[in-house]
């Protein structure tokens, strides 16, 4: 299973989300982490991120 949130890196609460918040000023927003693993910033992709986790679903299965 897979789920979604958006957090702001500026105004919401980083607490719940640690390794998040290691992250914060060592890449420039928005940061995409997937599994607690940085895989983009700078700039949001539907279509990158999909088949981003596309692959982790195919290697969970495998």
């Amino acid at each position: 299973m897979i789920s979604v949130k958006f957090v702001d890196l500026i105004n919401d609460d980083l607490g719940p989300y640690p390794e998040v918040k290691k992250l914060v000023g060592r890449f420039n927003p928005p940061l995409v982490v997937i599994n607690n693993e940085p895989r983009f910033h700078g700039g949001l992709s539907v279509d990158v991120i999909s088949k981003a986790v596309d692959e982790i679903i195919n290697q969970q299965e495998h």
